[in-house]
């Protein structure tokens, strides 16, 4: 048990490390499959983002893991008027763990950013999975991005 504990300690120690390095990390709620999670963003370049997740999918339960490159704009660097508003489209890679299997697939994101203030945005997003087995799933993701 002590060991547990343990490990559980620097496994947290060691996300909010890597979360004070990078761009942002984020806090998402997925509906309609219900799932909660932690994701982790870092700028590539000035549009570019990559982003690393993990949620904890209550049907089932399972897991779904992933990393995305999203082009993710600032709308305020066309008109000042846009400023804090940022769509994002792109994709990535998806593992999803439950029951026992472990299945890959690609992933597919678009969405919306808002800013409510300099270190905080608010965000609204759809996912496709599309699993290397033949199925297909989506889903809506609702989240808090903190900087």
């Amino acid at each position: 048990m002590k060991r547990l504990t343990l490990l559980v300690l620097l496994l947290v120690l060691s996300i909010g490390a890597s979360a004070q390095a990078q761009r942002a990390f984020q806090f998402r709620i997925s509906v309609p499959s219900p799932a909660i999670g932690f994701g982790l963003e870092a700028e590539l370049q000035r549009n570019l983002v990559a982003l690393l997740y993990g949620d904890l999918v209550f049907r089932g339960p399972g897991v779904l893991v992933g990393g995305e490159l999203l082009f993710k704009p600032d709308l305020g660097q066309f008109d000042r008027d846009l400023r804090g508003i940022s769509p994002y489209i792109g994709g990535g890679v998806g593992v999803g763990f439950g029951g026992g299997a472990a299945e890959a697939g690609l992933t597919l994101d678009f969405g919306i950013e808002f800013a409510v203030d300099r270190s905080t945005g608010l965000f609204v997003g759809w996912q496709g999975i599309y699993y290397f087995d033949g199925f297909v799933g989506s889903r809506a993701i609702l989240g808090a991005s903190f900087r």
